[in-house]
């Protein structure tokens, strides 16, 4: 109470003094003209405003002093380890005890709070996160890493971060928790997908890929996302599902995805993500999609060539009456399914492809078709060749030529494998 009075005193009487000298300087300059009224009043704004940003810039500078203090003190004594943890040399398997002796930890800390504060915990797991990034982690073994973390307490610390601070505190603590590949408490997801800022939402739910079923990512579900998922969201969620099936879990059911959505952009995403994940199982349940949306052509081609680099067989039927009706791209890509399946049932619907259209891509995809199907296509081929029209010839010329038939062959697959391995797939 002696506190509050001494600091209401003086308060009081810095209003006092404060109120007297600008009724004074008011009373100085009352029968001066507008314009000095106006200059004298700017220029003691200024004057103030200069005072308060210099108490700011110096509240700012005793406060990154404190940092760098911080931050050089725990770089001498933990950087060492820092280092061997992130090298080869660690790379076996190492207990909480033979950690702790890295980091020159005593054993009666361990399981107490080694960091006494949170700006200390903070500072550890920036200067362990921008080493990790880098190529040094490339040695890195994750379980070690991991016992590391909770050594030092810094999962606790993420999640309190990810629950309780502003919204840059909880994008910077979830990117981190991403990238250790650390565990969330569900609740904090729970919190953060009713967050007013959507970034918040989807990191929430990219996290929540690791640690839940499909019944439990309806932010997949939303209409938020079907209007406005994009390529961002298309390559986060080939990471985060890449991540889950590395750590053994099963995958959600893209196909039910792709059924839920209204929007053909978020449609054709989701069934080029059922083949770059191999999810054969799933393939029936686009059969009543295409049936019906016969007018989205680039969801049909989607569906055509999923079905085709999967080899779902019991899509044929479909894909056969669909050919000669749908536009000349999604001819190709039909076709291109059919000679992948390469059951001998196609190849009828591959020839009609060639006589029955008067666009020379089309003709040439369906011979190309025919010469990648097997022994049956490739008797075709010839056939069509010996008894090509003059104005025909110019097809085949690309089968001759030993520079444009290397080119000719389909690929086989098309599974996810990222073409460089990161801290975010690894």
């Amino acid at each position: 109470m002696r506190t509050v009075s001494i600091f209401k005193y003086y308060f009081n009487l810095i209003i006092a003094y404060g109120t007297y000298y600008l009724e004074y300087a008011i009373g100085i300059f009352a029968d001066y003209p507008p314009e000095i009224k106006v200059a004298v009043s700017v220029t003691v704004m200024c004057i103030v405003l200069i005072i308060v940003m210099g108490f700011a810039l110096l509240f700012l500078s005793r406060k990154n002093k404190k940092i760098m203090k911080v931050q050089n003190r725990l770089e001498e004594k933990y950087g060492k380890g820092m280092d061997f943890m992130l090298s080869a040399d660690a790379q076996k398997l190492m207990s909480k005890q033979e950690i702790a002796a890295v980091f020159g930890v005593e054993k009666d800390a361990i399981g107490k709070e080694i960091l006494k504060n949170n700006r200390e915990k903070q500072t550890f797991v920036h200067l362990f996160y921008m080493r990790f990034i880098t190529e040094r982690s490339d040695y890195a073994n994750r379980e070690n890493i991991t016992t590391l973390l909770y050594l030092f307490g810094i999962p606790e610390f993420l999640e309190k971060e990810v629950s309780l601070r502003s919204m840059k505190h909880k994008v910077e603590a979830m990117s981190k928790i991403r990238t250790f590949k650390l565990p969330v408490s569900p609740w904090v997801i729970n919190k953060l997908l009713s967050s007013k800022y959507l970034r918040v939402q989807r990191l929430a739910m990219y996290s929540n890929i690791m640690l839940s079923s499909d019944s439990d990512l309806d932010y997949f579900e939303t209409d938020f996302f079907d209007k406005h998922c994009c390529i961002k969201d298309e390559i986060e969620l080939a990471y985060s599902l890449q991540r889950r099936r590395r750590a053994g879990r099963k995958l959600p059911n893209l196909a039910r995805w792709a059924n839920l959505q209204k929007n053909e952009r978020s449609q054709c995403m989701f069934v080029r993500l059922m083949r770059r994940f191999d999810e054969l199982e799933y393939c029936s349940e686009l059969t009543e999609l295409y049936k019906t949306q016969t007018r989205r052509k680039k969801l049909i081609e989607e569906i055509s060539r999923t079905w085709g680099y999967l080899h779902y067989t019991e899509g044929e039927p479909l894909l056969i009456d669909a050919l000669l009706i749908q536009p000349d791209d999604t001819k190709v890509a039909i076709m291109h399914a059919l000679t992948r399946f390469a059951t001998g049932n196609g190849l009828d619907a591959l020839l009609e492809g060639y006589t029955n259209t008067t666009n020379p891509h089309v003709r040439f995809e369906a011979l190309r078709c025919m010469y990648n199907y097997g022994d049956l296509g490739r008797t075709k081929f010839l056939e069509l060749e010996r008894d090509a029209r003059e104005e025909d010839r110019k097809f085949f010329d690309f089968f001759n030529n030993p520079i444009t038939i290397e080119k000719i062959g389909l690929d086989k697959e098309q599974a996810y494998h990222p073409s460089v391995e990161t801290v975010y797939n690894a």
